[in-house]
């Protein structure tokens, strides 16, 4: 939003609307994400068949269609599914540059790499496939001097289409560069709090269990193997691009699932071959065959469909950070002191939209929000108490992490708020007589477990005893 002041085509107006009521922008965003990843499935089922053939191209659609991550993340006004559609056609590019070499293929393989840079920048590790089919090429016969010229048709095809998506990386570069290396550095320096202690390549493995399915991920293993013992170059085009973002993701201090979204295409096709191969090794009849591979595509699809029709029953009810701000305005006047944890945006509480007063007056929480935890301490109930902040709210995504985490101060705080206080009200995601899910960057925020039975964090509103609310800070 801070580029968009003075721009021309009404983008201070944006600016302006945004800021007041958010929510068509959110919606618009959805809905395009939720269009592009439809698209995507088509997009599968055509780089499957210019692979191998029409049946490896269904399959791999019907993968990508009901695998949980994919169809999880195409509900969300994020980049990551919006990233695979121009991976899937930068595949396809790569193919046509092995087998024909035309200018217009270098094109499409480098410029579709660029749009997908431009939109999550770890998809320029698609680069490495473009330069592999170049090789391919040479070592096939061709002469060095057009895999040298097509390489740079790519690469300007790449620089045009990244910069044209991405300007503000060629007006404002020196920024677009410190904003690259500091993700960078947070990414590969220090683990979030409360991340699981475990290697990121074991992490990625268990992702793609539930993310793309455990099937589909056998599968895609011996579509791998079936595919470099069949035709090693169209092998080595599919698996290079998931193999370098798997390796590259996994030495990383942080993880999240949805980081190695950009593999699953390149997986759902690997994984079609080998289904393919399986129904002609064991059904030899045209219709045996077609009935077999029905089936099996359908147990590859079983695991996904069950947690795709789970999430929507879940995204289907009240979040609960919705119920909380519809109990406080009916129970906390307005005005009131109240200690909120950083977990909702700071106007949620508000009514008329951002540009309105705030109803409730905020205990201020301190920047980085990523430190909250590490911050508390026991102390800080007394001050709410003598400042006149009498409700405080809390969260399961904030305490998990510090509790869990092993922090004295953070236990010693949730003891002490919970002694000098009485619960007022009570907000569970779970479904009765479930267990808790323990805190996950991945699972407390996409709700794939079954105990869960509505979106959002657990969460307690507590009344601080012995507190004047008419108190000022």
């Amino acid at each position: 939003l801070r580029f968009t002041e003075g721009f021309p085509f009404g983008a201070s107006g944006f600016r302006r609307d945004f800021l007041a009521d958010p929510e068509a922008a959110y919606v618009t965003a959805r809905v395009l994400v939720a269009v592009i990843g439809t698209l995507l499935v088509a997009l599968v089922y055509w780089a499957g068949r210019r692979f191998y053939d029409r049946r490896t191209g269904l399959v791999a659609a019907a993968i990508v269609a009901f695998a949980f991550l994919p169809v999880y993340y195409s509900k969300q006004a994020l980049n990551d599914v919006v990233t695979l559609v121009p991976i899937t056609v930068a595949l396809v590019g790569c193919l046509l540059v092995l087998e024909r070499g035309r200018a217009r293929d270098w094109a499409l393989a480098g410029g579709a790499v660029g749009v997908a840079t431009a939109t999550k920048y770890t998809a320029g590790a698609m680069l490495a496939p473009v330069a592999l089919a170049a090789l391919m090429r040479w070592r096939a016969g061709s002469s060095l001097r057009a895999p040298v010229l097509g390489l740079a048709g790519a690469g300007l095809a790449f620089v045009v289409c990244f910069f044209a998506l991405n300007p503000f990386a060629l007006i404002d570069a020196r920024q677009f560069a410190s904003e690259v290396a500091g993700q960078g550095a947070q990414a590969g320096g220090r683990a979030k709090l409360g991340q699981v202690e475990v290697a990121g390549w074991l992490y990625y493995l268990w992702t793609l269990s539930w993310g793309l399915g455990a099937l589909p991920a056998l599968a895609a293993l011996g579509g791998a193997v079936l595919a470099l013992r069949g035709d090693l170059r169209k092998g080595l085009l599919l698996i290079a691009f998931p193999l370098l973002l798997y390796l590259f993701l996994g030495g990383q201090a942080r993880f999240f699932a949805r980081w190695l979204l950009p593999a699953y295409p390149a997986l759902a096709i690997l994984a079609g071959y080998a289904t393919v191969r399986l129904a002609d090794r064991v059904a030899a009849t045209p219709l045996r065959n077609g009935a077999l591979l029905v089936a099996l595509t359908a147990l590859l699809v079983a695991q996904g469909v069950r947690a795709d029709v789970h999430i929507g029953s879940v995204l289907a009810r009240d979040d609960t950070r919705t119920q909380l701000r519809t109990w406080l305005m009916e129970n906390v006047p307005a005005g009131s002191g109240i200690v909120v944890e950083p977990f909702i945006p700071q106007d949620f509480l508000t009514t008329g939209g951002r540009t309105a007063p705030p109803r409730y007056r905020r205990f201020p929480v301190k920047r980085p929000f990523q430190a909250y935890e590490k911050r508390l301490d026991p102390g800080l109930v007394a001050r709410y108490r003598n400042r006149g902040y009498c409700w405080v709210v809390t969260a399961s995504t904030q305490r998990q992490r510090g509790v869990e985490e092993g922090l004295e101060n953070a236990r010693a705080y949730y003891g002490r708020l919970e002694r000098g206080s009485r619960l007022a009200a009570r907000f569970s995601p779970y479904r009765r007589g479930a267990r808790p899910v323990p805190f996950s960057f991945d699972l407390s925020f996409n709700y794939l477990p079954r105990a869960y039975l509505r979106p959002g964090p657990l969460i307690e509103v507590h009344r601080l005893s012995g507190c004047a609310q008419d108190s000022r800070s």
